[in-house]
């Protein structure tokens, strides 16, 4: 766990404008990432993580007076779709389902199967008014077998009655439990020798407002919480870190996996140096060798001494 209670900052979506009969009639500008876990052609279990691309379109969504659909086309073969139920005066996000192709080599190279596959789940979006845009800056993770879905920084409008998107004083938010303080946890992805993927926090932003005014730091040149794609990081030690000279934070029983996640349960855990006793052992022996060398150093000299003054001239 964290000291700091994690809400997502927002951040610049990609935004998408259905149109029915040159009126606009749906609106969404969103962030989403997905983590999908396949099996490759050595009957391994891989990880692929990518992320809504911007030549995503939405050409195939549909608005009708009832039921409406957000279908983002994007890749090779992939597609995510959200379905709307208009019922009464407000409306609701139904059914999110992602079809991916397991055979686009960019994001599932060596996959054992080449076939497209489905994954389907439910968005917590119910009882939107109409002419009210739901936004929600914090992440909403789906979960269905081997997908995560993430959203986050959502904008989204169905049934648009005259063409036009709400002002921002008729937006309902997911993020009204959470006023006046948002923290921003941003993990990247590297690629390491041998084909592995590791995953760490780079980026950490934190805003809070009071009554006395603003408080908002950054430090997008970090390298902490590092492990290997498909595993937790762990860290069950007390530490601090120094973020930046005005922001230290605190973190205990710290338990982390941005990706991989299955089931809501965390994967395989690295540990951090300072949970793990063994390393102590290398430190012991790399002390007990370096005394060695020095002792064997000071007989080797003590006895070339000798050997000199042995044979000077009586």
């Amino acid at each position: 766990m964290l000291l700091f209670f994690p809400v997502i900052q927002l951040s610049h979506g990609i935004e998408f404008n259905v149109t029915k009969d040159g009126k606009l009639c749906l609106y969404a500008n969103l962030e989403l990432t997905f983590s999908v876990t396949y099996e490759d052609l050595d009957n391994q279990t891989q990880t692929a993580v990518f992320a809504l691309t911007d030549d995503a379109n939405s050409t195939k969504s549909t608005c009708d007076a009832k039921n409406s659909m957000l279908m983002l086309n994007f890749g090779e073969g992939h597609a995510f779709s959200i379905t709307f139920s208009k019922i009464e005066e407000v409306y609701e996000a139904d059914v999110v389902t992602f079809t991916y192709n397991l055979g686009d080599p960019v994001h599932f190279p060596n996959s054992k199967s080449k076939e497209p596959t489905v994954a389907r789940g439910l968005l917590d979006i119910k009882n939107i008014g109409m002419d009210t845009c739901y936004s929600c800056k914090s992440e909403d993770l789906i979960e269905s077998g081997d997908v995560n879905m993430t959203l986050w920084d959502v904008q989204i409008q169905a049934f648009i009655s005259d063409g036009n998107k709400s002002s921002e004083s008729k937006y309902a938010s997911c993020d009204a439990a959470h006023p006046g303080c948002s923290v921003f946890l941003q993990f990247s992805v590297s690629k390491l020798l041998q084909d592995t993927k590791k995953f760490r926090l780079h980026d950490l932003n934190i805003s809070v407002s009071t009554s006395s005014g603003n408080f908002s730091v950054e430090n997008s040149s970090l390298n902490l919480w590092e492990a290997s794609i498909g595993s937790s990081y762990m860290c069950n030690k007390e530490q601090t870190f120094n973020i930046t000279d005005t922001l230290s934070i605190h973190t205990f029983s710290l338990h982390v996996q941005p990706f991989g996640v299955n089931k809501g349960v965390f994967s395989t855990a690295h540990e951090c140096s300072v949970d793990d006793p063994n390393i102590l052992v290398p430190i012991i022996v790399g002390a007990a060798l370096a005394g060695l060398i020095l002792i064997v150093v000071i007989a080797y000299v003590i006895g070339r001494r000798k050997t000199y003054v042995g044979y000077q001239t009586l």
